[in-house]
């Protein structure tokens, strides 16, 4: 329980009405009950207060306060940001338990730093090297030569190929694969002849990817997936694709080998990225969008091939009138050769 006064400390609101009310957890708008707080980050759901059985809620400064003078409220300058520390102050802990479990395997050449953590069924080959506070969960496969940095997290049935480096605080969930072999073939005039995959998969600090992802080791050098990167669940890096700082990446993407995707990029749903294609700086790419060739910084893009949104737009509009103008055309034609028309 915390009192609405320290919630409002912690976020730098400002409280109207009792702070002393105890705030048990944190819910939305519609299933809030009593003793929970709402956030409204969506000035359009404002409707929906009135009804709400929260014990308080957290509102943007600008907000129509008229129906809410008997309600518990903390305005603050920016609603998002506030559900995100409201949160975190409700959020139950995930641990492991500190130290191996005696049915986890270990092998003698593998290096684990005091305080880490190695669940029941994990393999840890020799080579490893888990640094200091890393969770291991069970059912986790950390191949040969792999380094973990300090305050990572593996969640169940995540596999990490040889040689793979992990960076600081970097959160991977369960299913996803780092480090198997790239696709890559050539034909030798009787069969798809497979290239050696001889490079690495690098990870930076403070990367979080999701459920079921797949990341390719590199044919030579590295597939790199740079600090503070979100990857969601169900995506496909492969071989030797860089992905640059604060990139998020949204589930079912596909990046073809070899793509280079800059710094502070959001690539949506669906989307694909060709081979070799270089996407610049603060690019958005819209989901389902098709990125066939290299994209300049800055640029907001959809479609496929991709085309700037605002062109994209334009052409969605003349689809939905091509109904009507194919009817135009065919009176147009009747006119014109009453003869064919049968």
């Amino acid at each position: 329980m915390i009192a609405l006064k320290e919630i409002a400390e912690q976020i730098g609101g400002s409280l109207i009405g009792d702070g002393n009310t105890l705030i048990s957890g944190i819910s939305s708008i519609e299933e809030a009950k009593e003793g929970e707080v709402a956030v409204l980050t969506n000035p359009s759901f404002r409707k929906r207060l009135s009804g709400s059985g929260a014990s308080a809620f957290i509102l943007g400064e600008d907000s129509d306060m008229t129906d809410l003078k008997e309600r518990n409220v903390v305005l603050v300058k920016n609603p998002s940001h506030a559900f995100l520390k409201v949160a975190g102050l409700f959020e139950r802990p995930r641990e492991v338990a500190k130290g191996i479990h005696p049915l986890a395997s270990v092998s003698e050449g593998a290096s684990i730093a005091d305080g880490a953590s190695i669940s029941a069924y994990a393999y840890i080959e020799k080579g490893a090297v888990l640094e200091k506070n890393v969770s291991i969960y069970p059912f986790v496969y950390v191949g040969e030569g792999v380094r973990i940095g300090e305050g990572s997290t593996m969640f169940p049935h995540v596999t990490l190929y040889n040689g793979v480096v992990i960076g600081k605080r970097v959160t991977i969930h369960g299913g996803t694969v780092v480090g198997g072999d790239g696709f890559g073939y050539v034909w030798d005039g009787k069969r798809h002849a497979k290239i050696p995959q001889l490079g690495i998969v690098e990870i930076e600090d403070d990367v979080e990817i999701g459920a079921n992802v797949t990341i390719d080791r590199a044919s030579l050098g590295k597939t790199r997936i740079g600090k503070g990167v979100r990857i969601d669940n169900l995506t496909q890096v492969a071989h030797n694709v860089s992905i640059g700082e604060n990139s998020i990446i949204v589930a079912q993407v596909g990046i073809a080998g070899s793509a280079v995707i800059g710094r502070n990029v959001v690539i949506a749903g669906q989307a694909g990225v060709r081979d070799h294609a270089v996407v610049g700086d603060n690019v958005k790419a819209g989901g389902q969008t098709g990125i066939t060739c290299d994209v300049p910084e800055n640029s907001l893009i959809m479609g496929t091939p991709h085309m700037p949104h605002r062109e994209w737009a334009r052409l969605q509009g003349y689809l939905r009138r091509l109904p009507k103008l194919f009817e135009t055309v065919r009176r147009i034609e009747r006119k014109l050769h009453p003869e064919v028309e049968k």
